[in-house]
Protein backbone atom coordinates (compact mmCIF):
# COMPACT_ATOMS: atom_id res chain seq x y z
CA UNK A 1 0.00 0.00 0.00
CA UNK A 2 1.26 3.85 -1.00
CA UNK A 3 2.32 5.56 1.66
CA UNK A 4 -0.41 7.60 3.57
CA UNK A 5 0.87 11.49 3.67
CA UNK A 6 0.10 13.06 7.14
CA UNK A 7 -1.89 15.93 7.30
CA UNK A 8 -2.41 18.54 10.59
CA UNK A 9 -5.62 20.89 10.21
CA UNK A 10 -5.07 23.91 12.96
CA UNK A 11 -7.77 25.80 13.41
CA UNK A 12 -6.23 27.89 16.04
CA UNK A 13 -10.03 29.88 16.50
CA UNK A 14 -13.61 28.16 15.93
CA UNK A 15 -14.18 31.09 13.26
CA UNK A 16 -11.51 29.59 10.83
CA UNK A 17 -12.70 26.25 10.43
CA UNK A 18 -15.46 27.14 7.69
CA UNK A 19 -13.20 27.50 5.35
CA UNK A 20 -10.60 25.07 5.85
CA UNK A 21 -13.89 22.42 6.52
CA UNK A 22 -14.99 21.69 2.71
CA UNK A 23 -11.18 20.90 2.18
CA UNK A 24 -10.79 18.96 5.28
CA UNK A 25 -14.02 16.68 4.00
CA UNK A 26 -12.05 15.81 0.91
CA UNK A 27 -9.19 14.60 2.52
CA UNK A 28 -10.51 12.61 4.95
CA UNK A 29 -11.91 10.41 2.22
CA UNK A 30 -8.86 10.26 0.06
CA UNK A 31 -7.18 7.21 0.85
CA UNK A 32 -3.91 9.19 0.28
CA UNK A 33 -4.00 10.94 3.29
CA UNK A 34 -4.38 10.68 6.96
CA UNK A 35 -6.04 13.97 9.21
CA UNK A 36 -6.02 15.03 12.62
CA UNK A 37 -7.48 18.60 13.28
CA UNK A 38 -6.26 20.87 16.48
CA UNK A 39 -7.28 24.14 18.24
CA UNK A 40 -5.06 26.16 20.77
CA UNK A 41 -4.65 26.49 23.78
CA UNK A 42 -4.46 30.19 23.89
CA UNK A 43 -8.12 31.04 23.03
CA UNK A 44 -10.90 30.99 25.54
CA UNK A 45 -11.71 28.00 27.76
CA UNK A 46 -15.52 28.04 25.86
CA UNK A 47 -14.40 28.61 22.38
CA UNK A 48 -11.82 25.80 22.58
CA UNK A 49 -14.59 23.04 24.41
CA UNK A 50 -16.95 24.19 21.68
CA UNK A 51 -14.74 22.98 19.01
CA UNK A 52 -13.86 20.01 20.43
CA UNK A 53 -17.43 19.35 20.63
CA UNK A 54 -17.68 19.79 16.87
CA UNK A 55 -14.54 17.77 16.24
CA UNK A 56 -16.04 15.04 18.09
CA UNK A 57 -19.34 15.09 16.68
CA UNK A 58 -17.92 14.98 13.19
CA UNK A 59 -15.89 12.06 14.68
CA UNK A 60 -12.60 13.72 13.46
CA UNK A 61 -9.07 12.93 15.21
CA UNK A 62 -7.56 15.50 16.76
CA UNK A 63 -4.39 16.50 19.00
CA UNK A 64 -4.70 18.43 21.79
CA UNK A 65 -1.97 18.45 24.51
CA UNK A 66 -1.73 19.64 28.42
CA UNK A 67 -1.34 23.06 26.70
CA UNK A 68 0.52 25.01 24.25
CA UNK A 69 3.47 23.71 24.82
CA UNK A 70 2.46 20.29 24.90
CA UNK A 71 0.38 20.55 21.67
CA UNK A 72 3.09 21.63 19.72
CA UNK A 73 5.43 19.00 20.85
CA UNK A 74 2.54 16.59 20.02
CA UNK A 75 1.97 17.47 16.60
CA UNK A 76 5.77 17.59 15.98
CA UNK A 77 5.67 13.84 17.50
CA UNK A 78 2.66 13.20 14.30
CA UNK A 79 5.32 14.73 12.19
CA UNK A 80 3.29 16.21 9.48
CA UNK A 81 3.58 16.10 5.75
CA UNK A 82 1.33 19.19 5.37
CA UNK A 83 0.43 21.66 8.17
CA UNK A 84 -2.94 23.81 7.66
CA UNK A 85 -3.32 26.70 9.18
CA UNK A 86 -6.34 29.75 8.75
CA UNK A 87 -3.89 32.08 9.73
CA UNK A 88 -0.24 32.66 10.34
CA UNK A 89 -0.12 35.14 13.20
CA UNK A 90 1.47 32.49 16.09
CA UNK A 91 5.12 30.27 15.58
CA UNK A 92 3.89 27.89 13.16
CA UNK A 93 7.30 26.99 12.91
CA UNK A 94 7.54 24.88 16.15
CA UNK A 95 4.62 23.25 15.15
CA UNK A 96 6.15 21.69 12.10
CA UNK A 97 9.90 20.18 11.08
CA UNK A 98 11.71 22.17 7.98
CA UNK A 99 10.81 19.57 5.82
CA UNK A 100 6.88 19.63 6.87
CA UNK A 101 4.77 21.71 4.10
CA UNK A 102 2.75 24.86 5.45
CA UNK A 103 0.11 25.83 4.15
CA UNK A 104 -2.62 28.75 4.70
CA UNK A 105 -6.47 28.87 4.14
CA UNK A 106 -6.91 32.17 5.58
CA UNK A 107 -10.26 32.57 7.27
CA UNK A 108 -11.71 35.52 5.29
CA UNK A 109 -11.41 37.90 2.35
CA UNK A 110 -12.03 41.67 1.81
CA UNK A 111 -10.44 44.34 2.78
CA UNK A 112 -8.69 44.47 6.33
CA UNK A 113 -5.09 45.26 6.00
CA UNK A 114 -4.67 41.62 8.13
CA UNK A 115 -5.93 39.93 4.67
CA UNK A 116 -2.84 40.94 3.10
CA UNK A 117 -0.48 41.79 6.44
CA UNK A 118 -0.68 38.26 7.92
CA UNK A 119 1.72 36.18 6.04
CA UNK A 120 4.27 34.37 7.95
CA UNK A 121 7.79 33.80 6.11
CA UNK A 122 7.47 29.53 7.25
CA UNK A 123 4.32 29.45 5.04
CA UNK A 124 5.27 27.37 2.02
CA UNK A 125 2.05 27.41 0.03
CA UNK A 126 -0.49 30.16 0.20
CA UNK A 127 -4.30 29.27 -1.27
CA UNK A 128 -5.68 32.53 -2.76
CA UNK A 129 -9.05 33.30 -3.69
CA UNK A 130 -8.66 35.68 -6.46
CA UNK A 131 -6.54 37.43 -8.77
CA UNK A 132 -6.71 40.37 -6.78
CA UNK A 133 -5.35 39.23 -3.86
CA UNK A 134 -2.74 37.22 -6.11
CA UNK A 135 -1.52 40.82 -7.19
CA UNK A 136 -1.72 42.31 -3.67
CA UNK A 137 0.30 40.04 -1.99
CA UNK A 138 3.19 39.97 -4.82
CA UNK A 139 2.91 43.51 -4.61
CA UNK A 140 3.81 43.12 -1.03
CA UNK A 141 7.18 40.63 -1.50
CA UNK A 142 4.81 37.55 -0.42
CA UNK A 143 7.55 35.05 -1.90
CA UNK A 144 5.56 31.79 -0.69
CA UNK A 145 4.21 29.86 -3.80
CA UNK A 146 0.44 31.35 -4.44
CA UNK A 147 -2.02 28.31 -5.37
CA UNK A 148 -5.52 30.51 -7.51
CA UNK A 149 -8.29 28.24 -6.45
CA UNK A 150 -10.99 30.36 -5.31
CA UNK A 151 -12.97 30.46 -2.09
CA UNK A 152 -13.44 26.82 -0.52
CA UNK A 153 -15.59 28.36 2.17
CA UNK A 154 -18.44 28.92 -0.20
CA UNK A 155 -17.89 25.82 -2.54
CA UNK A 156 -21.18 24.35 -0.68
CA UNK A 157 -23.10 26.74 -1.84
CA UNK A 158 -22.33 25.65 -5.42
CA UNK A 159 -21.97 22.20 -5.58
CA UNK A 160 -25.73 21.36 -3.98
CA UNK A 161 -24.32 20.47 -0.37
CA UNK A 162 -26.01 23.33 0.67
CA UNK A 163 -29.99 23.19 -0.37
CA UNK A 164 -32.48 25.91 -2.04
CA UNK A 165 -33.50 29.50 -0.02
CA UNK A 166 -37.11 27.61 1.11
CA UNK A 167 -35.23 24.27 2.38
CA UNK A 168 -32.77 26.36 4.50
CA UNK A 169 -35.48 29.14 5.76
CA UNK A 170 -37.87 25.89 6.75
CA UNK A 171 -34.76 24.49 8.34
CA UNK A 172 -34.71 27.54 10.16
CA UNK A 173 -38.47 27.36 11.30
CA UNK A 174 -38.85 31.12 8.83
CA UNK A 175 -41.62 31.54 6.35
CA UNK A 176 -40.34 31.16 3.36
CA UNK A 177 -42.87 33.89 1.67
CA UNK A 178 -40.91 36.56 3.49
CA UNK A 179 -38.24 38.32 2.39
CA UNK A 180 -35.10 37.78 4.49
CA UNK A 181 -32.47 39.98 6.34
CA UNK A 182 -29.32 38.48 7.28
CA UNK A 183 -27.81 41.05 10.00
CA UNK A 184 -24.00 40.28 10.60
CA UNK A 185 -21.99 42.58 12.20
CA UNK A 186 -18.22 42.37 12.80
CA UNK A 187 -16.97 42.12 16.23
CA UNK A 188 -15.27 45.63 16.24
CA UNK A 189 -16.04 48.33 14.87
CA UNK A 190 -19.95 47.07 15.07
CA UNK A 191 -23.68 48.96 14.41
CA UNK A 192 -24.99 46.57 16.80
CA UNK A 193 -25.46 48.55 20.17
CA UNK A 194 -26.36 51.55 17.74
CA UNK A 195 -29.21 49.58 16.64
CA UNK A 196 -30.15 48.72 20.09
CA UNK A 197 -33.42 46.88 20.21
CA UNK A 198 -34.93 49.50 17.37
CA UNK A 199 -33.30 46.83 14.54
CA UNK A 200 -36.61 44.00 15.32
CA UNK A 201 -38.94 47.10 14.84
CA UNK A 202 -37.36 48.68 11.63
CA UNK A 203 -37.49 45.05 10.05
CA UNK A 204 -41.37 44.50 10.87
CA UNK A 205 -42.62 42.24 8.28
CA UNK A 206 -39.39 40.61 7.40
CA UNK A 207 -37.31 37.37 8.75
CA UNK A 208 -34.63 38.54 10.92
CA UNK A 209 -31.47 36.54 11.43
CA UNK A 210 -28.85 37.49 13.48
CA UNK A 211 -25.14 36.15 13.28
CA UNK A 212 -23.13 38.04 15.81
CA UNK A 213 -19.49 37.11 15.46
CA UNK A 214 -17.80 34.14 17.34
CA UNK A 215 -15.87 36.78 20.09
CA UNK A 216 -18.69 38.66 20.93
CA UNK A 217 -19.68 35.25 22.40
CA UNK A 218 -16.53 34.12 23.73
CA UNK A 219 -14.29 37.49 24.74
CA UNK A 220 -15.55 38.98 27.66
CA UNK A 221 -12.77 41.61 26.56
CA UNK A 222 -10.13 41.61 23.60
CA UNK A 223 -7.76 44.63 22.48
CA UNK A 224 -9.59 47.17 24.47
CA UNK A 225 -12.96 45.73 23.02
CA UNK A 226 -15.47 45.17 25.77
CA UNK A 227 -18.46 42.49 24.31
CA UNK A 228 -20.41 42.64 27.38
CA UNK A 229 -22.84 45.33 26.30
CA UNK A 230 -23.33 43.01 23.27
CA UNK A 231 -23.95 39.80 24.98
CA UNK A 232 -26.97 41.70 26.56
CA UNK A 233 -28.50 43.05 24.03
CA UNK A 234 -28.44 39.87 22.20
CA UNK A 235 -29.94 38.11 25.16
CA UNK A 236 -32.54 40.83 25.44
CA UNK A 237 -33.93 40.35 21.82
CA UNK A 238 -34.11 36.82 22.31
CA UNK A 239 -36.19 37.39 25.26
CA UNK A 240 -38.64 39.48 23.84
CA UNK A 241 -38.73 38.87 20.47
CA UNK A 242 -38.90 34.79 19.91
CA UNK A 243 -39.75 35.46 15.94
CA UNK A 244 -36.27 36.62 15.45
CA UNK A 245 -33.49 33.28 14.76
CA UNK A 246 -30.82 34.25 16.67
CA UNK A 247 -28.16 32.22 15.52
CA UNK A 248 -25.89 30.13 18.34
CA UNK A 249 -22.23 30.06 18.67
CA UNK A 250 -22.70 26.34 18.01
CA UNK A 251 -23.46 26.64 14.59
CA UNK A 252 -20.63 28.70 13.88
CA UNK A 253 -20.47 28.45 9.40
CA UNK A 254 -22.50 31.60 8.29
CA UNK A 255 -22.44 29.98 4.89
CA UNK A 256 -26.19 28.54 4.60
CA UNK A 257 -27.54 31.58 5.76
CA UNK A 258 -26.12 33.49 2.70
CA UNK A 259 -28.68 30.76 0.73
CA UNK A 260 -31.29 32.01 3.27
CA UNK A 261 -30.82 35.60 2.94
CA UNK A 262 -32.27 38.21 0.35
CA UNK A 263 -30.52 40.86 2.10
CA UNK A 264 -27.38 41.21 4.16
CA UNK A 265 -26.83 43.67 7.16
CA UNK A 266 -23.20 44.98 8.11
CA UNK A 267 -20.29 47.11 8.53
CA UNK A 268 -17.13 46.13 6.77
CA UNK A 269 -16.80 42.56 6.91
CA UNK A 270 -15.15 39.37 4.16
CA UNK A 271 -19.03 38.56 4.29
CA UNK A 272 -19.54 41.31 1.87
CA UNK A 273 -17.66 39.67 -0.65
CA UNK A 274 -18.74 36.15 -0.03
CA UNK A 275 -22.43 36.95 -0.02
CA UNK A 276 -21.74 39.00 -3.19
CA UNK A 277 -21.26 35.66 -4.95
CA UNK A 278 -24.83 34.62 -5.03
CA UNK A 279 -25.02 38.32 -6.45
CA UNK A 280 -27.23 39.32 -3.17
CA UNK A 281 -27.49 42.80 -1.66
CA UNK A 282 -25.48 44.47 0.89
CA UNK A 283 -26.51 47.13 2.92
CA UNK A 284 -23.21 48.41 5.06
CA UNK A 285 -23.71 50.24 8.28
CA UNK A 286 -21.57 53.25 8.51
CA UNK A 287 -22.16 53.88 11.97
CA UNK A 288 -20.56 51.98 14.66
CA UNK A 289 -19.69 51.93 18.49
CA UNK A 290 -16.38 53.14 18.94
CA UNK A 291 -13.76 52.88 21.30
CA UNK A 292 -12.25 56.65 22.58
CA UNK A 293 -9.51 56.30 20.91
CA UNK A 294 -10.77 55.43 18.00
CA UNK A 295 -13.66 58.32 18.32
CA UNK A 296 -10.36 61.00 18.49
CA UNK A 297 -8.60 59.46 15.27
CA UNK A 298 -10.61 57.71 12.52
CA UNK A 299 -7.16 57.13 11.18
CA UNK A 300 -6.30 54.50 13.71
CA UNK A 301 -9.17 52.73 13.13
CA UNK A 302 -8.01 52.36 9.47
CA UNK A 303 -5.00 51.24 10.43
CA UNK A 304 -5.51 48.30 13.09
CA UNK A 305 -8.75 47.79 11.04
CA UNK A 306 -9.77 48.77 7.94
CA UNK A 307 -8.01 49.54 4.73
CA UNK A 308 -8.55 53.35 4.10
CA UNK A 309 -7.23 53.10 0.55
CA UNK A 310 -10.30 50.56 -0.48
CA UNK A 311 -13.20 52.13 2.08
CA UNK A 312 -14.49 53.93 -1.02
CA UNK A 313 -14.64 51.09 -3.63
CA UNK A 314 -17.49 49.42 -1.01
CA UNK A 315 -19.64 52.56 -2.47
CA UNK A 316 -19.80 50.81 -5.77
CA UNK A 317 -21.85 47.88 -5.01
CA UNK A 318 -23.57 47.81 -2.00
CA UNK A 319 -26.49 50.53 -0.46
CA UNK A 320 -24.99 52.42 2.49
CA UNK A 321 -26.71 53.74 5.35
CA UNK A 322 -25.22 56.71 8.37
CA UNK A 323 -28.28 55.30 10.83
CA UNK A 324 -30.63 53.36 12.02
CA UNK A 325 -33.54 55.11 10.41
CA UNK A 326 -32.72 54.77 6.82
CA UNK A 327 -32.36 51.12 6.92
CA UNK A 328 -36.24 50.90 5.54
CA UNK A 329 -35.20 52.94 2.85
CA UNK A 330 -32.57 50.92 1.99
CA UNK A 331 -34.48 48.18 2.18
CA UNK A 332 -37.19 49.24 0.12
CA UNK A 333 -34.39 50.04 -2.52
CA UNK A 334 -32.95 46.34 -2.24
CA UNK A 335 -36.42 44.50 -2.65
CA UNK A 336 -38.81 46.90 -4.71
CA UNK A 337 -36.36 49.28 -7.04
CA UNK A 338 -34.14 47.67 -10.37
CA UNK A 339 -30.87 46.93 -9.25
CA UNK A 340 -28.18 49.72 -10.07
CA UNK A 341 -25.26 47.53 -9.26
CA UNK A 342 -25.14 44.53 -11.06
CA UNK A 343 -22.44 45.40 -13.43
CA UNK A 344 -19.66 46.69 -10.49
CA UNK A 345 -21.00 43.57 -8.41
CA UNK A 346 -20.08 41.37 -11.51
CA UNK A 347 -16.75 43.21 -11.70
CA UNK A 348 -15.94 42.37 -8.45
CA UNK A 349 -16.61 39.06 -8.41
CA UNK A 350 -14.47 38.27 -10.97
CA UNK A 351 -11.35 40.00 -9.17
CA UNK A 352 -12.54 39.00 -5.65
CA UNK A 353 -13.23 35.34 -6.37
CA UNK A 354 -12.11 33.04 -8.80
CA UNK A 355 -14.26 29.89 -10.51
CA UNK A 356 -17.49 29.72 -8.40
CA UNK A 357 -18.18 25.96 -9.55
CA UNK A 358 -17.82 23.93 -5.72
CA UNK A 359 -14.63 22.58 -6.98
CA UNK A 360 -12.02 24.98 -4.81
CA UNK A 361 -11.44 22.78 -2.39
CA UNK A 362 -10.77 20.16 -5.02
CA UNK A 363 -8.64 22.41 -6.05
CA UNK A 364 -6.89 22.57 -2.85
CA UNK A 365 -6.39 19.06 -2.48
CA UNK A 366 -5.06 18.34 -5.93
CA UNK A 367 -2.07 21.71 -5.50
CA UNK A 368 -1.53 19.79 -2.08
CA UNK A 369 -0.65 16.28 -3.80
CA UNK A 370 1.54 18.17 -6.36
CA UNK A 371 3.59 20.28 -3.80
CA UNK A 372 4.13 16.71 -2.32
CA UNK A 373 5.16 14.88 -4.86
CA UNK A 374 7.49 17.87 -5.60
CA UNK A 375 9.01 17.35 -2.13
CA UNK A 376 9.68 13.68 -2.86
CA UNK A 377 11.28 13.89 -6.45
CA UNK A 378 13.78 16.70 -4.71
CA UNK A 379 14.53 14.31 -1.60
CA UNK A 380 15.49 11.46 -3.82
CA UNK A 381 17.68 13.83 -5.62
CA UNK A 382 19.28 14.95 -2.65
Amino acid sequence: MAKRFKVLIDSYHLYHLPQMEPVAKLLIIDPNFDVYFSTSHNVDIEERELTLKIFDKNNWKYILGEDEEDRKKQIRKYDPDVFICGWSRYPIQDFCEPDTICCMIYHGIGIKPSYYRDHNKRLDIRFIEGSFREKQLRNYGVESDLELVGFAKIDPLFNGEIGTQREVLEQLGLDPAKKTILYAPTFYPSSFEIFGLKLTELTKGYNLIIKLHQWVYHKGNFAGMNFKKQQKLIKKIAERYPDVKIIKPEDYNITPLYRAADVMLTEASSTIYEIIALRKHVIICNFFKKRLSHQISEKRLFKRRLDINMKSDLYDFCYHINSPQELPEALDKCFNKPDPFIDIRNKYIDKMLYKLDGKTSKRIVEAIMKHLKNRSQDLKRN
